[in-house]
Parts: structure tokens; sequence; C-alpha cells
């Protein structure tokens, strides 16, 4: 079974790219363009990153990239635990 979670975070793509690969930093992945594949046994966590732009608030313009995540062949406790030690890090990059 899948699993999606998405988010908006402040940040440049290349900002959000590194703060992502910084979390993952202890486990095996890949990166190919925009998409950090993490492989963990039989479980499989694709991360999507996609540069929206700037978005208004009130003087301020600030980059926003929107992040996907897909749990694949893992339990829904699996996925939820992984994404929630990826939040941690997303969080310092501004989204939430």
């Amino acid at each position: 079974m899948a699993f999606t979670q998405t988010h908006d975070i402040q940040g440049t793509l290349d900002e959000c790219l590194r703060e992502m690969i910084s979390a993952l930093g202890h486990r095996d992945f890949t990166v190919k363009g925009d998409e950090i594949t993490v492989h963990d046994g039989d479980k499989t966590f694709v991360i999507s990153l996609a540069y929206e732009g700037d978005r208004k608030l009130g003087s301020l313009n600030l980059p926003m990239t929107h992040v996907e995540c897909v749990c694949s062949g893992c339990t829904e406790e699996e996925a939820a635990a992984f994404q929630a030690e990826l939040a941690k890090h997303m969080m310092r990059a501004g989204g939430g």
C-alpha cells in the first residue's frame, strides 16, 4: 500500500533539496533531478520537489517549494514515522 503526504515549504528548490538530503544523510538514497528515492529493505520512499515561485506575504516575496512524499511497501505507521522525521527538517526550512 502507498501513503502520500504533501507540504509547501518556504525556500528555493535548491535550499529544500539540500535540506532533504541533510535529513536523509544516514539512509540509503539516490537523487535524480528534483526527486529523492530512499530504499529501506522492501520499503521505498519517493520525495519529489517542485518549485512553485514566490508567494507574497505583505511586502515580502517568499520562495515556495512543493514537496510530495510517497511511501510504499510499508505500513501506515512506518510511513507516518518516516514523514515525521522529515517534518522536523522541513520545519527548519520554514515549511509545515
